[in-house]
């Protein structure tokens, strides 16, 4: 490139009088906004890494010697809820020397002291800030940074517990660890465990392989149409721009010279649009994420783009404007009259549509190796990606060939002028037309996905809650309190809450026929007792009568009932006759006899109350009334208590309250409040990424007006001499929304077509092992076609205007 094409170059890019100005700022303006939205899709995953970092940085990395240490610290996170709002504490013990804090506190608290997050420490001072004290009863010493925190609205709290004071997971054997650890990048999608409310069981804080599957496709579905969108901003006012090329060559220009002009210019335009775009990005992030409705908030600073995608941005999308503007001068020619346009386009075939078949047949492939692909298997994530890349590239190539076919059908089967006109129009230029259409098609399929993928994220999200909340009666409080309390005491205390109907006691004991030995499990799979004990659901048909929504037919009080999906048969149970609790394991039941009747009425219990793993287990051989054995009698599982509520905010944190000073190993939570619990993460970046996918769509939209009304200006020299020739403004009005429209419907059906195709492939791939996935939400995708197609012609026909404007005799004059 020598300096004067340079020199040249960007002269033609900043003269051209008002409307040269115009156009230089719609082009820089569309590249600005797609660099804006390729900057945020690039910083929504870091952002979501970042998040889970930060989470999993609160647990202690377990260690081989772990069991045997003598200095160390461990911890426990306690995850629960307050007035609607997710509450999290981070109990942490050290024994021995002082190892590094959690992330975002400069030490770790003492026994009785307490760090809270700014959030935190408001609710802490406000008006309901007493319900919180008997959960967090250890003084403030100071506040957690946003190092520690996962948003500004996070409420979070380390605490120091007093020594020995910290219960860890029933079943785990909580020894010491070396250090708080942030796992490396690999594995923080990993499975871990959240201990809730209190001190702690596990909730399954999952993002797995679909989580994954779902923000690569969102990924993907974003960054193509914000390609298009700027490669389309780059195009604009393309016929003028080809004329002036071909008067250039005209006067002695070189195809070389030319094409380099082009690049030139279209390249300034892409590093104007960088820019700008750069600007906006920070301008507008600290709004937007305060915005956003992602769970605790998110911190401006999270959503940065690496430093590879960031460069990627910078260099690319000015290189991609270049070579835009270069390929969109190859078909200027010159003849030795005058100037004009290739008078024969190219064939738009049916070969443009190869891309698309391929990128369908890759997902085949992954479907067909769906689990390489959820392992992260390097194959399965290219046969993933690549084909839902080639499935978007493809819809975009075939445009073209959509438009052409749609342009051939009008002009011989359309009635009137304004359809043989907008016919023949896209017979002649099916390319101009694609681009027109293209993004919009892109977003459909984008959407698409969105609504087939979402059933899926819910199945894993949900994980049996939304049972329990169809078995239990509304803002009823599922407790789970230590194998060691004393569980009446406690229903006193609860019942005497205001606005509590009924607490329902739930037991687990083992029972065994007297001088029974427990042996070892199972010579042959033969259900034999001794080798397996008899579990017994301690509770009274009347309580869970008032808990259930239902009843349970047949539960007569004071009655021994068999419970159906027992391990044991019941001839094998009556048989025994008589049973005594097990108190300690590997020696013979010892306490009162439990005479077992020689006809057991069976009982069903709701599926929701069993193989559940929050606590709340009522599943076993024998539905047993409380009256028939002592309540002091230890507890197999852990004494559930079932708490019904009024359901006002003041009687659930009542509950709770009074539950603070008690060990709770699973959060005291109504089931509402755990289908909340599990969806709260997939649904607020749900929710972002449709943010995201709207902000897509309207950007689509207006590339589409902008490229509609650009169309329309190019070409005023033919509308003003068909006007001059006798042709109504009112035809040329709907010729040129016949040549927006019917490409667009065409194109919106072929890609809601395609959407079909390759969601019931990755619906397939994503579902869970074991569960059958959702059908295609068909409703969804007709919802989502109609509403784009009406709001496209919407933004069509704001344009329409333009046509009168450009249709003034005086556009007749030469050049």
């Amino acid at each position: 490139m020598t300096g004067w094409e340079l020199a040249l170059g960007l002269r033609l890019t900043f003269t051209g009088g008002r409307e040269g100005w115009i156009r230089l700022l719609t082009m820089v303006g569309g590249v600005a906004a797609g660099v804006v939205l390729l900057l945020a899709v690039g910083g929504v995953l870091p952002a979501v890494v970042e998040r889970i970092g930060k989470n999993a940085a609160r647990a202690v990395v377990p260690t081989a010697d772990a069991g045997t240490r003598t200095e160390g610290v461990r911890a426990a996170l306690s995850v629960g809820f307050w007035r609607g709002r997710e509450i999290r504490v981070l109990r942490v013990e050290i024994v021995g020397p002082a190892v590094a804090p959690p992330l975002g506190v400069p030490r770790t608290p003492r026994a009785g002291e307490m760090f809270v997050s700014p959030a935190l420490a408001t609710a802490m001072a406000g008006t309901h800030g007493a319900e919180l004290a008997p959960r967090l009863p250890e003084r403030t010493v100071g506040t957690v940074t946003p190092a520690g925190l996962v948003g500004p609205e996070e409420m979070y709290a380390v605490a120091g517990p007093p020594p020995g004071g910290l219960v860890g997971p029933p079943g785990i054997e909580s020894g010491l660890s070396r250090a708080f650890e942030r796992p490396a990048q690999q594995s923080l999608f990993a499975s871990q465990g959240v201990h809730v409310d209190g001190t702690g069981m596990g909730q399954e804080a999952n993002a797995t392989g679909t989580l994954l599957v779902v923000v690569a496709l969102a990924g993907v579905g974003l960054v193509v149409p914000l390609l298009v969108l700027i490669g389309t901003s780059v195009r604009l006012s393309q016929a003028s721009r080809e004329r002036r090329a071909s008067a250039m060559r005209l006067v002695g220009a070189t195809a070389g010279q030319l094409r380099m002009l082009g690049a030139v210019e279209a390249a300034v335009v892409g590093v104007l649009g960088v820019l700008a775009g750069i600007a906006l990005f920070f301008l507008l992030r600290a709004p937007v994420a305060a915005l956003l409705p992602i769970p605790d908030g998110l911190y401006p600073q999270d959503v940065a783009p690496p430093p590879a995608v960031a460069m990627a941005v910078l260099v690319g999308v000015p290189a991609l404007a270049a070579l835009t503007g270069t390929l969109a001068l190859r078909r200027a020619v010159a003849s030795p009259l005058g100037v004009r346009r290739q008078a024969k386009p190219a064939r738009a075939g049916a070969f443009r549509l190869l891309p698309l078949g391929l990128g369908l047949a890759m997902l085949v492939g992954a479907y067909a190796d769906r689990r390489a692909v959820l392992a992260g298997a390097w194959h399965g994530r290219a046969l993933l990606l690549g084909g839902a890349v080639l499935c978007l590239v493809g819809l975009a190539v075939g445009a073209a060939a959509l438009a052409r076919v749609t342009g051939l059908a009008v002009a011989r089967w359309g009635p009137g002028l304004a359809s043989q006109l907008a016919g023949r129009r896209l017979i002649a230029d099916p390319a101009g037309a694609a681009r027109a259409v293209t993004g919009t098609a892109l977003v459909v399929v984008l959407l698409g996905w969105v609504v087939a993928l979402l059933p899926v994220l819910d199945q894993i999200a949900a994980d049996g809650d939304d049972g329990l909340a169809g078995a239990l009666r509304p803002h009823t409080v599922v407790v789970t309190l230590a194998a060691d309390a004393r569980v009446e005491p406690v229903v006193e205390t609860l019942r005497a809450v205001d606005g509590v109907a009924q607490v329902a006691a739930v037991r687990h004991l083992g029972l065994l026929p007297p001088g029974v030995r427990p042996t070892d499990c199972c010579s042959d799979g033969t259900a034999r007792i001794g080798e397996q004990n008899v579990r017994a659901v301690i509770a009274d048909c009347d309580d869970l009568g008032r808990i259930l929504r239902a009843p349970l037919p047949g539960c007569r009080p004071n009655t021994v009932h068999y419970l159906t999906g027992s391990y044991f048969p019941s001839s094998t149970i009556t048989a025994a006759g008589r049973l005594q609790p097990v108190i300690e394991p590997d020696r013979p039941p010892a306490g009162p006899i439990l005479d077992v009747p020689a006809e057991l009425p069976a009982v069903t219990l709701p599926d929701a109350f069993t193989n559940r793993t929050d606590g709340l287990l009522l599943a076993g051989d024998l539905l047993v009334p409380p009256t028939l054995l002592p309540a002091d009698l230890p507890d197999e599982w852990f004494p559930n208590l079932l708490v019904a509520t009024d359901g006002r905010a003041e009687t659930l944190e009542a509950v709770r309250a009074r539950l603070g000073a008690q060990q709770t190993p699973f959060p005291p939570l109504t089931a509402e409040e755990a289908v909340v619990l599990a969806r709260s993460t997939s649904d607020g970046y749900t929710r972002a990424a449709l943010l995201m996918t709207i902000a897509v769509v309207l950007a689509g939209g207006l590339s589409l007006a902008v490229t509609t009304a650009d169309g329309i200006r190019e070409r005023h020299r033919a509308h003003s001499a068909l006007t001059a020739m006798g042709t109504p403004a009112r035809v040329l009005r709907h010729s040129a929304l016949l040549y927006t429209a019917l490409p667009l419907a065409l194109t919106i059906g072929f890609a809601v077509l395609v959407t079909a195709a390759s969601s019931w492939l990755l619906v397939g791939l994503s579902a869970s092992t074991g569960v059958a996935p959702p059908p295609l939400p068909w409703d969804g995708y007709a919802a989502i076609g109609a509403t784009t197609l009406v709001a496209c012609l919407l933004a069509t026909a704001a344009t329409l205007p333009f046509v009168r404007a450009v249709t003034r005799p005086e556009a007749l004059r030469i050049e």
